[in-house]
């Protein structure tokens, strides 16, 4: 089970390749260099969690020995319902071993789906679905789940609190509160145009960045209200590159 200090940044990582266009799969070389930064800690900061999200098999094969030869410990948010249904996704003996290495792996919904767009029984299921089947398929307690997509509200929350969550990790790095019993954390979603000086930053817990962060945020909540939510995402798709395995994700 992982822990973080307070005020603590959060960082949440997808994929990790040579290269990629991809805007959520980050450089090798600026992988490594962010983890050395890491590492090596900084003069003023608490430093950082890292996390990953989607169980992607980069995540073991390219991150998970970095991670080893710089000695930090990550969290694995994975969705059990894509397990088997692609190669890139990390199996249940890769994550066995990565628990082995020191990680922790945690919740990232059954099947991926928006829970902001689940109906009650869909909600459940995601939630309960995908804690009781790592609990028994990894052996270790599941206390912690990231949302998919970043969509959530009050209502599911709630849910999550139901479901037998106690830490709720989001996509909005300023965020650090409480809500039915959850403790909600926001993560910095680290991209291939995340720069060193902009790493350290969030890491240190500059307040004038995370100000900036949180108006474009506000912004971008005000494009979403405008055209929707669907069609937002699948500009999004568009513009990020993301589009692979896409269909699967929202099934």
């Amino acid at each position: 089970m992982s822990s973080h200090a307070q005020n603590q940044a959060i960082l949440a990582y997808h994929e990790v390749m040579p290269e990629s266009n991809y805007s959520y799969c980050v450089p090798l070389r600026q992988f490594k260099d962010q983890l050395g930064i890491l590492s090596h800690g900084l003069e003023s900061g608490p430093g950082a969690l890292v996390t990953f999200d989607d169980g992607e098999l980069s995540q073991m094969e390219i991150a998970a020995p970095l991670l080893l030869e710089f000695g930090i410990k990550a969290t694995y948010f994975i969705t059990p319902g894509l397990i088997g249904t692609a190669r890139k996704f990390l199996g249940w003996e890769q994550l066995r071993q990565l628990q082995a290495e020191g990680h922790s792996v945690q919740s990232h919904g059954w099947s991926h789906k928006f829970l902001t767009g689940c109906d009650d029984h869909d909600l459940k299921h995601e939630l309960k679905m995908s804690r009781q089947t790592l609990e028994d398929r990894l052996g270790n307690r599941v206390e912690e789940i990231s949302i998919p997509g970043g969509r959530w509200d009050a209502r599911v929350l709630r849910a999550c609190a139901d479901a037998g969550y106690r830490r709720v990790y989001v996509s909005e790095p300023w965020i650090a509160t409480e809500m039915f019993g959850v403790k909600v954390l926001g993560r910095f979603m680290v991209r291939n145009t995340t720069s060193l000086q902009q790493f350290e930053s969030i890491v240190r817990g500059d307040k004038a960045m995370l100000r900036k962060m949180k108006m474009r945020f506000q912004i971008r909540r005000g494009i979403v209200n405008l055209v929707g939510d669907d069609r937002y995402h699948r500009i999004w798709c568009r513009l990020t590159g993301y589009n692979e395995f896409e269909e699967a994700r929202q099934q």
